[in-house]
């Protein structure tokens, strides 16, 4: 019987230089979970348990944001099965379960109670710690190991009680997923990125309110896909290697900070539920201490995961790296992670040049942003290119982020830089460069 995942670890280098001090390895962890069966797709599904919290206050009815919820719910509960469970709190001052996970599998009801939504009862401000605290005691009642647990937050505004938010989430991760979603441009993206990453959900941009319905459907179809559950990543490194940083490098880029390494040289990178065919990895930047020329281990690595309806599964693989003193062997790259390592620095400049706009230094972040386009030109990302150039020339026309424009460029450019585009190695160009 195949194996449900191939795990692997992949270095940017296979050769050390010996008498480098302080020599920079990247190393990439990276799952690839196979679909029911071994088959890589397809299989029977998971029963979802889902918790939809809606943000109903005043502004949601701007650019028939509302309306457009709506769609989505409704599409939603017509892809239901008699095993899901998913309750609907909508929320403002106040938070409100219009449709209870009991009620989810009666269209007819959710239908009614999505079509009221404005009669509601529930202020205009907004509150989301209370919408979140509603749907997890929702998700609660039904939670278990061989569902899928969700809460799925959409809203279009900065709410009150911002740590609240963030503590349902710390309060919760070990047994709930939480994915965001944010309307327009008045929302805080740092919330909702974090509420997302630290529970290995997902964060959207939604730019357009007529995206709403398709959002709603990549998430259920996402959902549909995962065939394993709460992947995580043990590493223990050689003595005298250094973790100088850590990233999320697929499906999407974020920085997971730098770990503390205790006496044991172990660390742990979680990556949660894993759909099939979507890698999960991790890209870490190591340090690496000078060694006489030879074969050397540099870390051992472990992929723990739950198979539902089977138990716990494992996958290792070491990582070994050859100490010479040829420093042509040193200048040969694997391709593939420096592709992945390409991406996470553009991503970085992109995150430095908003903080210098922040700061007011405009000249300081055109320069970023010009040196991540050309990153991405180097990589033939186009996508990328179009969406830092469109953030490049709102800040050279209006000198800020304030404006409606650049902040919808930003938004945009964040959205596009963070997923990851896993490139053709044989398409790459110069990158094989010597580090």
């Amino acid at each position: 019987m195949a194996e449900p995942v191939s795990f692997e670890a992949l270095a940017s280098s296979q050769h050390v230089l010996s008498s480098a001090e302080n020599f920079v390895l990247y190393v990439l962890l990276e799952a690839v979970a196979r679909g029911a069966g071994g088959s890589g797709g397809g299989g029977s599904r998971l029963p979802l348990n889902l918790g939809v919290v809606i943000d109903r206050s005043g502004s949601m009815y701007d650019e028939q944001r509302l309306d457009f919820v709506v769609e989505a719910v409704k599409f939603l509960a017509s892809n239901l099965t008699a095993q899901d469970k998913v309750s609907i709190v909508a929320f403002a001052d106040k938070a409100k379960v219009i449709i209870t996970s009991d009620e989810s599998t009666n269209r007819d009801a959710v239908k009614r109670a999505i079509d009221d939504i404005d009669l509601l009862e529930i202020g205009g401000g907004t509150q989301m710690a209370l919408g979140m605290r509603a749907a997890i005691e929702e998700v609660k009642k039904n939670l278990d190991s061989s569902r899928l647990n969700r809460v799925l937050v959409l809203t279009d505004g900065q709410t009150y009680e911002e740590t609240a938010c963030i503590d349902l989430v710390q309060q919760n991760r070990d047994k709930i997923s939480f994915s965001t979603m944010g309307v327009g441009v008045e929302f805080n993206e740092k919330l909702l990125q974090r509420l997302a990453q630290d529970s290995n959900g997902k964060y959207h941009f939604i730019g357009n309110p007529g995206d709403i319905p398709g959002i709603f459907d990549d998430e259920l179809q996402g959902l549909r896909a995962v065939t394993l559950r709460n992947a995580r990543i043990d590493v223990t490194l050689a003595q005298g290697v250094q973790v100088r940083e850590t990233f999320r490098a697929s499906p999407e880029i974020y920085a997971m900070g730098t770990p503390i390494i205790g006496d044991d040289r172990k660390v742990s990178y979680e990556l949660g539920d894993l759909e099939a065919g979507v890698p999960g990895s991790v890209l870490l930047t190591l340090v690496l201490p000078p060694r006489r020329p030879g074969l050397v281990r540099m870390l051992q690595s472990a992929l723990h995961y739950d198979v539902p309806g089977v138990g716990e599964g494992s996958a290792a693989c070491d990582l070994a790296v050859d100490y010479t003193l040829d420093r042509t062997l040193t200048s040969k790259r694997n391709a593939r992670v420096m592709n992945l390592v390409d991406q996470v620095s553009i991503a970085k400049l992109q995150a430095k040049a908003e903080e210098e706009l922040k700061a007011g230094n405009v000249d300081r972040a055109t320069r970023l942003l010009g040196n991540a386009i050309q990153g991405t030109q180097r990589m033939g990302n186009s996508k990328a290119t179009q969406a830092l150039a469109g953030l490049l020339d709102e800040v050279k026309k209006t000198q800020t982020l304030q404006t409606k424009a650049a902040k919808t460029t930003l938004l945009n450019a964040q959205a596009v830089v963070r997923k990851t585009q896993m490139l053709d190695p044989d398409a790459l160009k110069d990158i094989n460069k010597p580090g």
